[in-house]
């Protein structure tokens, strides 16, 4: 897997196996062996440079986790013979590895330089399958997480805000009113979403349409829209930090409900040392979203 790995990124078996250790013809002849096993060709030549062929394109992701699967099990071996923690392993929603995580992981540098952090990005259900499957040890989502196997802690209540350049009318206030919001054009996240569900619902309450210019499933897509001028960017407060980091003005907008960020671990194992000192590192920066 490292030598079919290193021939996507090299496109070149000489290459290839100078990175993995290896003579060109033992490289060479395992590639065959590999064809000849799964019973299709991996790479067809295009000007002197080797590229995937279909097959090959469809197994690489599987490849590329797999062989970050294997990374992470020597690396927790290695810990674990130093009987001290030398990775913590973070499962987070996009925004919060956009927002709160860097300044806290910089904090967790700083007290504990040994120790490598390994973040993996995904959808809150599928953190804490991460976490009930322990394969994380801690993880950060939106919304509660009830899993017989996963602890819960309640870190934040999140509201909504509006982010948009710093030359926008709307820059002038301090809040922006749902019946401004409908008035002009907005860009939302999909209804489907949490954020996009709790924007539809307080615009209906209100008798208003969730009728918005440009829908999104990416808080930073929502963000560069907004910064292109197409219109004001409804987030939660959460990626409103990402946004002021972006040089947009975020103003709250003045709607009912909130969302829940929750941080979420492996019930079976707990939190370890360093997790649970992660833990106070994130105080800092959730204390801005108040």
């Amino acid at each position: 897997m490292e030598l079919f790995a290193a021939v996507c990124r090299t496109g070149s078996v000489t290459y290839a196996a100078a990175a993995t250790g290896m003579s060109q013809p033992a490289a060479s002849a395992m590639l065959r062996q590999m064809e000849s096993r799964l019973g299709f060709e991996l790479f067809t030549r295009r000007q002197r440079r080797l590229e995937l062929t279909s097959n090959g394109r469809m197994l690489l992701p599987d490849v590329t986790h797999a062989l970050a699967a294997l990374d992470s099990v020597e690396r927790l071996a290695e810990s674990m013979g130093r009987k001290r923690p030398g990775r913590l392993i973070m499962g987070a929603i996009s925004a919060a590895g956009a927002s709160i995580l860097p300044p806290a992981v910089h904090s967790l540098q700083r007290e504990h330089p040994h120790v490598t952090v390994v973040l993996r990005s995904g959808t809150a259900t599928e953190v804490v399958e991460w976490a009930a499957s322990q394969r994380i040890d801690l993880g950060v989502v939106l919304g509660s997480a009830v899993h017989e196997h996963v602890g819960f802690q309640l870190l934040a209540d999140l509201h909504l805000v509006c982010a948009m350049p710093r030359r926008h009318p709307l820059a002038r206030q301090k809040e922006v009113t749902l019946e401004q919001l409908a008035s002009g054009p907005y860009v939302a996240h999909s209804r489907y979403l949490p954020i996009g569900a709790l924007t539809a619902a307080a615009l209906e309450a209100e008798g208003l349409k969730f009728q918005p210019a440009i829908e999104v499933s990416l808080f930073s897509a929502a963000c560069a829209f907004s910064e292109a001028g197409c219109g004001v960017a409804v987030l939660d407060n959460l990626t409103g930090l990402y946004a002021q980091q972006h040089g947009l003005a975020v103003r709250r907008l003045r709607a009912p409900g909130s969302l829940s960020l929750s941080l979420v671990w492996p019930l079976a194992r707990g939190l370890n040392i360093v997790a649970k000192q992660f833990v106070e590192y994130l105080r800092q920066p959730l204390a801005q979203l108040a």
